[in-house]
Parts: structure tokens; C-alpha cells; sequence
């Protein structure tokens, strides 16, 4: 190990001879990184390094992950710890734990009280572990939009936005800025947020799709509110010698009609830092370009491609990372992987691929790997395994069924922007029509994409299950595990119809279908359950476990049905 001042902090020579390595650098986490790289290749050459010399450092200061702990897993703290570890092998170094109610409050103790909230000394200990790895903590915490759960408790009703702006209307997902109140309640919230996380010198304010105010205002008078609160959210934290982050999109449009528009960011600070999410693959980013423009501070987030799926898009994740790391290469202060849990049924274990690939991007922003050899790199580095690629690439190749013109490497066909809805789009349809009820019609389009595809998964869920990882195997499990719940999703929706029966026997003969599958779903769920208490809390568990069992019930009333129907209907109830 040798010291040479003039390398900068997170920078590393690594020198490989026959005499031995030598690592040359600055700082410890300099060195550290050296130390992450000679393990990577030793991993991925099986044990041997050849003869080299590298010098390399960041393109990016900050890399890392927003991971959404409030609408899906909430970890232990000791799978807490195996997320920061595993992602320090990969040279990130800023977790952001996307709570909206997964923080202990001292303070108010309703917050959370059905989400298994994380204590402050829990936290506390992970920031101390956290070092040793050199990764930030900086924790996500919505102050306006994105109340969901929060806002329908009675304790906070209020604080809370009511529709139409009727004080006694139902409550939004918003806090009203507007209360003074409301003001205290999110700056008491935040000095609790200070004293645990502060030493960090960074707190994530949220501000999101808060599609509230623009529905309920006009935009001068939402954006007024919006500037307001977030300028003065700003200033308290700046009083504590704290940096404040934000989402960007209330100012940079990305779908729909909820945002204020471009011009409204420049009432905001000029160290305010932004973080830019779009998850859509795009020939351009305007975006990018208007922030560019008002000299604003940002950070890029693309997307993990894991929620609302039954299984990961990482093709996607790669190229929407790739993109967004082109367009803001020369400005942006560094990338966030977005990785949500919207539906609630993601296993976060699925995130490593999208994590490996913000890393890649990060730390290298004109990275050249092509997407099979990121692929074959990341099951080597996180599980020891040499994959089959084309049985990888059969299993991916479901989502073409979606797409209504044939496939193309580089721009599908079509403008790259039309990726995220044909996509993502059809991963989301899937899972929706699995989880419907069995007595609705079914959806024959649907149907109909979906041939060749319960083949697709069979022969992977096949040859996956059969492979040994040697690393991170609970991660490794819930990748089959979608493999093996897709397989069921198709059958599923195969075996349904959104016509009638034509007779009392051809309903009768659906009876041993129908308890094969329900024998099919009951183990699912014990499956889902043992990957979920691998890593995780109780928290949101009771409600995944519930669609699985509304799912499972709707199949037991289809089957009584079957058995009693008098009347032949399309929507199989009695």
C-alpha cells in the first residue's frame, strides 16, 4: 500500500506483477475501491488476476440507491447491513431509505403504528457500520405529497389536504403547507430526522407528484404554495448546516398534467439539489437540458424496472441508466437507482442488477460494456455462477409478446421513447390480470399475447432452479422465485375465459383445474412469505399476504360456481 496525496479521494492505482499488487492512493476509501476492484476480477477470472496497472477514479461523486421501505419490505437491520456491504463491492457510496412512515418519531408515535417502523437507535448503528464501508445514509422523507398511509390515520387528519380544499372533506395524501401547524409538525419531524441522520449533512425532502395542490389550485397559486414550503424546509435544515435534496419533477414534466413547469424552479435556492427522475428511454431529455440551463444542482435516477412487474426488466434498467448517463455526464452530481414498491408484492432482493448497473454508470459514465457482458458480469460478481445467456435471453424475451412490430436492439422499431409504455406496460398488465379476480372475465387480449409464454417460463424456471449460487443467495432465490410465479400467472390466466360456459358439464370439468390451481396459489404464498421473513419485518406483509388470499377465495367461489351454477354467466358468481 502506498500513499500519493495527489490522487484524489475516491481515486486508486492498482499495479498487478509478478512480484505482487500494489495499491496506490490517497484516503482509505480510495483504497478500499482498489481493493473492490482486485476482488471483482478476481471473481470473474475464477481466481486468477493477470499481469495490469490501472488508474481510475469516479466519474461521479454520489452513487447509490433510493430504496422504498414504506410500501413494501422494511428490512432488519441486519439485512440492513448486508445492503450497504454488498453495495460498497460495487462502489456506491450513498444509501437513500425512502421512508414515509417507516422512521420512529419519538415525537409522534402514530407515524407508522401499522408499518413496523425503524428505531432511531436501529438506524443509528447502521450509520455506525455504514462507515466502515464508506456509504452515506441519507434518509428519503416526503414533507408535502406521498402521505398515503399517514394521512389515513385519524391523528393526522389535521395535517392533511381534504378534497375539494372542504375541511371536512376526505383527506388527500398531502400535507397542507399552508396550516402553521402542519409547518411545525414536518420541521419537528425533521429535527428528529437531524438528530440521527445529520452527521450525514444531507436530508432528502421529497416533494414528488403532488398532484394534490395542481388538482385542487391553479398552477400560480400551487406552485406558490409549493415554492413556499420547500423554501422553507430549505432554510431551516441550511440553519442546522444541513444540505437539502428534492425531487425534481414538479418543475420538469414527465407525465400527465400535475407538474408547475420549468419556470417555477428558478424561486428555488441555487444549492438546492435536485434529483431528476425519468424512467423512460428517450433520444433526448430536455429535462436535463432546462436544468443544465438554470445551473442547478442535480443527480440522475433512473430505474430498477422491479415494481408493479412479476419479474425485473433489467434490459430497460440498463438502458434508461445508460441514456441518462450520457445526457447528464458533464453535469449531474451523480446517479440514484429508483427502486419502488407501488404494489406492494416486489421483492427487494430483485434490485441488485438495477444497483450493479447505477454503479457501472456512475463510476464510469461513458461505460462501454455491452448489455449481454453486464449481464454475464453481475451473475458471476453476485452469485459465482457462469449463466447459460440464452436461456437468460429466452426468459427476457416474454416481454416482445407485448409489442406489435417486430424487435430491434437498438430503437425497437420505434422512437426509443415508446420503451417505457410497451415495456413496463406489459409487465404491469400481467401481473394485474393475476391478481384479478377469478370469477371476472378474463382478458382475452391478454390471453392471446401471452401464448408461447407459459413455455418461456417452464423451461426457465427449469434451468434456473437447478443452479447453485455461491453468493447472496436470498437474492438469487427471488429472482426464481418470480420465475416460478410468473409460470403461474400464465397458467392462470390461461385456464380463465371472459365468455360463459356453454353447458353445466363443461363447467364441471373446470372443478379439477381449479383445485390444482388453488393448491398452486397456497403454495405460492408459503414460498412468498419464507422470502419475504428471510430478510425483513412483518410491515406490509398482512397485505400482500391478503391479495393472495382474495385471489385464492375468488378461485374456491369460482369452484362453487362450477358446481351450482344454475344460469351460465360470463362473470362467474353466483
Amino acid at each position: 500500500l502506498c500513499l500519493c496525496d495527489t490522487l484524489e479521494t475516491e481515486a486508486y492505482r492498482l499495479t498487478v506483477t509478478e512480484c505482487g499488487v500494489q495499491v496506490t492512493a490517497s484516503a482509505p476509501n480510495g483504497a478500499y475501491y482498489a481493493l473492490v476492484t482486485l476482488a471483482q476480477l478476481f471473481r470473474l477470472n475464477n481466481g486468477t488476476v493477470c499481469l495490469l496497472e490501472i488508474e481510475d477514479r469516479p466519474t461521479m461523486p454520489l452513487r447509490g440507491i433510493s430504496d422504498d421501505i414504506s410500501r413494501g419490505q422494511v428490512s432488519t437491520l441486519q439485512n440492513f447491513k448486508d445492503i450497504v456491504r454488498r453495495m460498497s463491492l460495487v462502489k456506491c457510496n450513498v444509501y437513500m431509505p425512502y421512508m414515509e412512515d417507516t422512521f420512529e418519531f419519538k415525537k409522534y408515535p402514530e407515524s407508522g403504528k401499522f408499518s413496523d417502523p425503524v428505531t432511531q437507535e436501529e438506524w443509528k448503528e447502521l450509520i455506525e457500520y455504514a462507515k466502515d464501508y464508506y456509504i452515506q445514509i441519507i434518509p428519503i422523507f416526503n414533507t408535502m405529497g406521498h402521505w398515503d398511509k399517514n394521512a389515513k390515520l385519524e391523528y393526522f387528519y389535521p395535517y392533511v389536504i381534504k378534497q375539494n380544499d372542504d375541511p371536512n372533506g376526505a383527506p388527500c395524501s398531502s400535507v397542507d403547507v399552508r396550516k402553521p401547524e402542519s409547518q411545525q409538525l414536518i420541521h419537528n419531524m425533521l429535527d428528529e430526522l437531524v438528530d440521527v441522520f445529520g452527521e450525514s449533512g444531507a436530508i432528502h425532502v421529497g416533494g414528488d407528484e403532488v398532484g394534490d395542490y395542481t388538482h385542487l389550485f391553479k398552477k400560480d397559486l400551487a406552485a406558490k404554495y409549493y415554492n413556499e414550503h420547500f423554501n422553507r424546509v430549505y432554510a431551516h435544515l441550511n440553519a442546522k448546516g444541513i444540505q437539502t435534496y428534492m425531487y425534481s419533477d414538479m418543475y420538469t414534466p414527465l407525465y400527465g398534467d400535475y407538474a408547475l413547469g420549468i419556470d417555477y424552479i428558478n424561486n428555488m435556492p441555487d444549492d438546492m439539489n435536485f434529483v431528476f427522475w425519468d424512467y423512460a428511454c428517450r433520444a433526448d431529455y430536455p429535462n436535463i437540458r432546462n436544468l443544465i440551463a438554470r445551473k442547478k444542482k442535480f443527480c440522475l435516477s433512473p430505474a430498477t424496472y422491479t415494481w408493479n412487474r412479476l419479474l425485473p426488466h433489467h434490459y430497460v434498467a440498463w438502458l434508461n441508466t445508460k441514456l441518462l448517463a450520457e445526457h447528464g455526464s458533464e453535469n449531474a452530481r451523480g446517479i440514484i437507482m429508483s427502486a419502488w414498491c407501488d404494489g406492494g408484492l416486489t421483492l427487494r432482493e430483485e434490485n441488485w442488477m438495477g444497483i450493479y448497473v447505477g454503479a457501472l454508470f456512475s463510476w464510469n459514465c461513458y461505460n462501454k460494456l455491452p448489455f449481454q457482458d453486464t449481464v454475464r458480469s453481475y451473475f458471476k460478481l453476485f452469485f459465482g455462477l457462469d449463466i447459460d445467456m440464452d436461456a437468460y435471453n429466452s426468459l427476457m424475451s416474454y416481454d416482445r409478446n407485448f409489442v406489435e412490430h417486430p424487435y430491434d436492439e437498438e430503437t425497437f422499431g420505434e422512437k426509443i421513447e415508446f420503451w417505457y409504455d410497451q415495456w413496463q406496460g406489459g409487465g404491469s398488465w400481467l401481473l394485474r390480470e393475476f391478481l384479478k379476480d377469478a370469477t371476472a372475465p378474463a382478458d382475452e387480449t391478454l390471453k392471446q399475447k401471452l401464448l408461447g409464454c407459459d413455455e418461456i417460463f417452464r423451461k426457465a424456471y427449469s434451468y434456473f432452479s437447478t443452479q447453485e449460487p455461491r453468493l447472496n443467495k436470498n437474492a438469487y432465490d427471488a429472482f426464481v422465485f418470480d420465475i416460478k410465479r410468473s409460470c403461474i400467472a400464465v397458467e392462470k390466466i390461461s385456464m380463465l375465459s371472459d365468455k360463459p360456459f356453454r353447458s353445466r358439464e363443461e363447467a364441471l370439468e373446470k372443478v379439477d383445474q381449479i383445485d390444482m390451481m388453488i393448491d398452486k396459489l397456497d403454495e405460492l404464498k408459503a414460498d412468498h412469505r419464507q422470502r419475504w421473513f428471510a430478510d425483513n419485518r412483518q410491515s406490509e406483509w398482512n397485505y400482500v399476504e391478503a391479495r393472495y388470499d382474495d385471489l385464492i377465495d375468488s378461485f374456491r367461489s369460482l369452484k362453487r360456481y362450477c358446481l351450482n351454477t344454475r344460469s351460465l354467466r360470463a362473470d362467474k358468481k353466483l
